[in-house]
């Protein structure tokens, strides 16, 4: 009598309990459909160092070397004689 109680209690905890998975998936990432993405927009662009600061009259002339070797050195003129130059910048395209 005692033997059939628990197996009916132990069959009906099987029953009701939903199984548990054992297989982990991890982290996924799947984006909502119609949502805007950034990481697939990230785009690396190279730096460029200071390599001369020029002063002429109202202007700042700034040269600039880039990490990519075999380019030009580049040249940015900042049109006003108050502005200073940054040490490194994101390269320009052209």
């Amino acid at each position: 009598m005692v033997i059939n109680k628990k197996k009916i209690v132990f069959i009906s905890f099987l029953i009701f309990i939903p199984p548990i998975e054992t297989e982990s998936i991890g982290r996924t990432y799947a984006p909502e459909e119609g949502t805007f993405d950034r990481r697939k927009r990230i785009v690396i662009q190279p730096k460029c160092r200071l390599v001369k600061e020029t002063i002429v009259p109202d202007d700042v002339v700034c040269e600039y070397q880039s990490q990519n070797r075999g380019e030009k050195n580049k040249e940015i003129f900042l049109g006003a004689p108050g502005n200073v130059c940054q040490k490194e910048i994101t390269c320009p395209k052209k």
